[in-house]
């Protein structure tokens, strides 16, 4: 039975490999969904579908958030290039036994933009920004003491200036011991919901325009098209190496943990990531990982400090991101556990 499911699983990855011819570049919106949220999933290279344990779980794998087993709260921050920052804001609480709820929410930010109009190419002299924001409400369930299941339905919204779009979705995602050299594995599928399409008063038309040779009369309005979000599934394996759940060697001071992932979204390639996670006494963790098939995004790395050392009942996390020619990324983490 070992022998087959490893036959299985190895099948299904070098599968996967073969999927290299892909059309669908660029053709959803909402992409701030695809940005990772947390400084531990971040600093492994996104790697964490299998692994997620924390309140940051709520984004990458609902499943996980059934194994935190105690009320928790997340707040993280991620400084992206050209002035834009990403927040991330979970709390987790458990039911009972078998079952946990968590809310989230993540919002993008440009911050602000100097406008220009047609009239004015050089700038109007004020300002605008763009927001992008999803908030969601998740429930956990453990059916069985190896397979946990999680769902979450979550409001999404994309403002530009004062025209908005918005839509609904759903998660649903799972994780699973296989019992098979401590080996575990995570699945999720992620935006799985409707179209969104921008409206505001701004594409409405007060006066007449000429704009490339077409006259336009006043009490015309602009057509905008309605888009797809990005359907993502991921689909991750992780096994502890050194200490934890380790088949291979016990230790009770050292643990080293490795997750390797499918990142597969509809609207881009199949991509691959790679990540390890060291932890020292419960009190350090060095993390890094790799990120393979992505435009610029490749290696990761971070660090973490368990608080309750100090009497404080919380963990700060720290991911660093090279993004190629777009720069570094630089995200921070607080969970704070009652």
């Amino acid at each position: 039975m070992k022998f087959k499911f490893a036959v299985i699983f190895l099948l299904a990855i070098g599968l996967s490999v073969q999927a290299k011819e892909f059309t669908k570049v660029a053709t959803s919106s909402a992409q701030f969904l695809k940005l990772g949220a947390g400084a531990r999933a971040t600093a492994m290279g996104d790697a964490f579908t299998a692994l997620a344990n924390d309140a940051s779980a709520l984004y990458w794998n609902p499943a996980g958030i059934q194994k935190i087993g105690h009320p928790s709260l997340s707040l993280s921050r991620t400084y992206l290039y050209a002035g834009i920052t990403y927040n991330f804001i979970g709390v987790v609480v458990p039911v009972d036994g078998m079952t946990t709820v968590g809310v989230s929410a993540i919002h993008l930010s440009s911050g602000e933009i100097e406008r220009t109009t047609v009239d004015m190419p050089e700038g109007t002299g004020d300002t605008f920004d763009t927001g992008h924001t999803a908030i969601g409400l998740s429930v956990s369930r453990r059916l069985t003491n190896r397979f946990d299941l999680g769902v979450t339905i979550k409001y999404i919204n994309e403002r530009l200036f004062r025209e908005e779009a918005t839509t609904m979705a759903f998660d649903i995602g799972s994780q699973f011991d296989t019992g098979i050299y401590g080996i575990k594995i995570g699945m999720s599928l992620s935006n799985f919901g409707g179209k969104m399409k921008f409206d505001g008063p701004d594409l409405d038309l007060r006066e007449d325009n000429d704009l490339t040779g077409i006259s336009y009369r006043a009490g015309g309005r602009w057509k905008t098209a309605d888009w797809p979000i990005p359907l993502v599934f991921r689909l991750g394996a992780m096994v502890d190496i050194i200490g934890g759940d380790s088949p291979f060697m016990q230790d009770e001071t050292n643990r080293l943990t490795i997750a390797i992932e499918g990142n597969d979204p509809v609207d881009n390639v199949l991509r691959y990531n790679l990540g390890a996670e060291y932890i020292w006494n419960d009190i350090f963790a060095l993390r890094a990982g790799y990120k393979f098939q992505y435009d610029e995004a490749d290696w990761t790395a971070g660090m973490g400090f368990n608080l309750n050392k100090i009497g404080i009942n919380a963990r700060l996390d720290y991911s660093f991101n090279s993004y190629g020619i777009l720069g570094y990324v630089h995200n921070y983490t607080f969970e704070f556990n009652f």
